[in-house]
């Protein structure tokens, strides 16, 4: 089976870390971009401990990151 789809909480916390900080930004400055609290921001990068997303929010962190969600169809048949 796919790992990711396992634990879908620690692959986004680390998903949206490294999209951060290779976007140079810290917690405090994508939180003022961004409008969600630095607090949230650091939860959803928490891989230690894992909380359920907001679609919405992560929704937001990627755009203001320049990143858009898409979702894209599996033919499970194959």
């Amino acid at each position: 089976g796919n790992s990711i789809l396992k634990e879908p909480q620690i692959h986004w916390a680390r998903l949206l870390k490294t999209l951060r900080e290779e976007s140079g930004l810290s917690q405090r400055q994508l939180s003022r971009r961004s409008g969600i609290p630095q607090r949230t921001l650091a939860e959803y990068e928490n891989i230690t401990k894992p909380r359920h997303l907001s679609i919405y929010r992560v929704e937001e962190i990627l755009w203001t990151l320049g990143y858009e969600l898409e979702a894209l169809w599996i033919d499970r048949k194959c």
